[in-house]
């Protein structure tokens, strides 16, 4: 695994969690590769399953049995499935084929989809659930999550900058979201969205080996080079949503060359940010620089609905009670009025207060203090992001509103590089350095470590 604070002068190996035990997983179909020979290992015995051959791994109370032709078998800790010889670097959709994982956790792009992953797969219990980790070389990760991420239309610079970022964000390593389980990252995007090489495709292959061991660093440290969907236009801080010191390369600041226009300081401010989210500024993010009925084919299979930059959506009185009550733990009968408290410099909401009305129809409020937990209590998929106004619809007598308009922008937190801006520099012909300059302002390129030959 690795190591806070480390800058590696070699490639590290990195495991990465496909299966969690919050996904309550007690059985999973894994599928063996036709073209190259496998080897499953536990318990000190090593067996090479048949090639194509699909094996049910199911937990029970002694371990994790699973079937080879007429045996049964039983492993009392860890399986672990991988290639008899070592692959250099994995090819499209090559590999160990998992069926219905979960991509999208608690979003709204939910789904389950099968991945095939390079390297190795470890199965191990956990708490009455599977754990299932993918174990390789850090640039065959990187590599996938380029086309995880975006689709592989995007142009090269975009790949290159993405996997730039991404190895940066990754190497950082300051987060350690899930060091419980004895891995390094995830495979969605409360980490990085990675779908192994399903996605995999010869460009982001050539991304990766381009920018084999280049990461990011600033005052002689590896960058936390974090990146989102869409800002809506400007970039947020990183103090104003993860509410730790600010971080000079990851500030407030216009997605364009210049500031436009219709950016009026501060956009903490309610009227200005109300001008902000109903104009539409030129900037590299915007529907002038990618109409947004061309954004499906770079961004891949993640959303369908296409409109990130500005959008607008309706949430009803008794959908906004039952998901505020779902995911902050109270016992609203109505929602009377959402205060927004604090934005940041982007517009992004990082304190509101829910005002409702309790099971004895008293009045009662409620803080939420974090730009994720805002998200996640105004819409039951989610919200896009936390820049957005707020409108109570048709207040009865009592001051009860319907249903509640949110119109906002942008799709995520909105802090350093956005993935659509990114795609509209390089459309625009930025290179991958032009774009890592104005996403993350003061940061210095640097090889770290290089291909063993």
């Amino acid at each position: 695994m690795l190591q806070p604070g480390v800058i590696p002068n070699t490639e590290p190996v990195l495991n990465v969690g496909i299966v969690l035990p919050e996904d309550r997983y007690t059985s999973i179909n894994i599928v063996i590769p036709k073209d190259i020979q496998y080897q499953l290992a536990f318990s000190a015995k090593t067996i090479v399953p048949e090639s194509a051959e699909t094996i049910n791994f199911e937990l029970t109370r002694d371990g994790i049995s699973f079937r080879l032709g007429e045996e049964k078998y039983l492993a009392p800790d860890i399986a672990k499935i991988g290639p008899l010889d070592d692959i250099p670097a994995p090819a499209p959709r090559s590999g160990i084929k998992i069926k219905g994982v979960i991509s999208g956790r608690e979003f709204h792009w939910k789904k389950y989809i099968d991945v095939t992953l390079p390297g190795n797969v470890i199965l191990k219990p956990h708490e009455n659930n599977l754990l299932v980790i993918n174990e390789m070389p850090i640039e065959q990760y990187l590599a996938c999550v380029a086309t995880s991420e975006m689709g592989a239309a995007c142009p090269a610079a975009l790949i290159e900058a993405q996997t730039v970022a991404a190895r940066s964000w990754m190497l950082a390593n300051v987060e350690q979201k899930h060091i419980n389980f004895g891995i390094d990252v995830c495979n969605d995007d409360c980490c990085q969205r990675y779908q192994g090489t399903t996605f995999l495709t010869d460009q982001s292959l050539e991304g990766a080996m381009r920018t084999f061991g280049q990461v990011l660093i600033y005052d002689d440290t590896i960058c936390d080079a974090r990146y989102s969907k869409s800002c809506g236009g400007v970039m947020e801080s990183f103090d104003t949503i993860w509410g730790s010191k600010p971080l000079d390369y990851l500030q407030v600041k216009a997605d364009s060359m210049e500031e436009p226009p219709e950016w009026q300081k501060p956009l903490s401010d309610e009227r200005n940010f109300e001008k902000w989210i109903n104009s539409s500024p030129k900037t590299f993010c915007s529907p002038v620089v990618i109409p947004e009925e061309n954004l499906k084919k770079y961004l891949g299979s993640v959303d369908e609905q296409g409109r990130y930059f500005r959008w607008q959506t309706n949430v009803s009185q008794s959908e906004m009670a039952e998901n505020i009550n779902r995911h902050l733990h109270i016992s609203a009968t109505a929602i009377k009025q959402i205060e927004i408290k604090r934005r940041g410099g982007s517009g992004r909401t990082n304190f509101l207060t829910i005002h409702y009305l309790d099971q004895n129809e008293e009045p009662q409020a409620i803080d939420v203090k974090n730009e994720f937990g805002i998200r996640q209590a105004m819409h039951p998929k989610f919200l896009f992001s936390s820049a957005f106004l707020v409108h109570a619809e048709s207040p009865d007598k009592d001051g009860i509103p319907t249903s509640f308009t949110l119109h906002g922008g942008g799709w995520g937190h909105g802090v350093g590089l956005c993935q659509i801006g990114a795609l509209g520099m390089s459309l625009k012909g930025f290179s991958a350095e032009e774009i890592l300059s104005h996403y993350f302002p003061g940061s210095q390129l640097k090889k770290i470590y290089s291909a063993e030959k």
